[in-house]
């Protein structure tokens, strides 16, 4: 029992000593004080701010490219699956383009081909519009989608 009264008893704390005084000259207690203006801290100067850069560069992207981005954005949760199937297959990719839409418009598919695929969601996106397409409310949540992907980001 003495030893844990010994243990919890606290310790007196060190008596407290004032810092010796400094003599004063004279001449100096006796003048009036003059406050001196204390110097300015340098000031630090911050780094340039950086470029505020996209996530997505969707202004200049291959089909193949927007095909992994529309499924980075599935898996993270930002594109629901209807949307998704209605953005994340570019017609490019299909083994048959050449024979089917190749055909008709002229064109070679060209999947990994940089362009604009902002602007083309766009056109599309106003072509179902103009013949009320019923798929038109999930066509213009993925362009949200795709436009707040393609913001500048600080």
């Amino acid at each position: 029992m003495r030893l844990l009264t010994a243990l919890t008893r606290r310790a007196a704390p060190p008596p407290r000593t004032e810092p010796p005084s400094l003599p004063v000259p004279h001449d100096l207690a006796q003048a009036p004080m003059r406050v001196q203006p204390a110097p300015s801290p340098k000031l630090i100067a911050l780094p340039p701010p950086r470029e505020k850069t996209p996530r997505h560069d969707l202004r200049c992207m291959s089909p193949r490219r927007f095909a992994e981005v529309a499924h980075e954005l599935y898996v993270e949760g930002s594109l629901p699956w209807a949307e998704y199937q209605l953005v994340g297959f570019p017609s490019e990719l299909h083994p048959e383009y050449n024979t089917t839409i190749g055909a008709l418009t002229g064109e070679r598919a060209a999947p990994d081909r940089p362009r604009d695929m902002l602007a083309e969601w766009e056109h599309r996106v106003d072509f179902m519009r103009r013949y009320e397409d019923p798929a038109i409310r999930l066509a213009e949540r993925a362009l949200d989608v795709l436009r707040h992907q393609a913001e500048p980001r600080p």
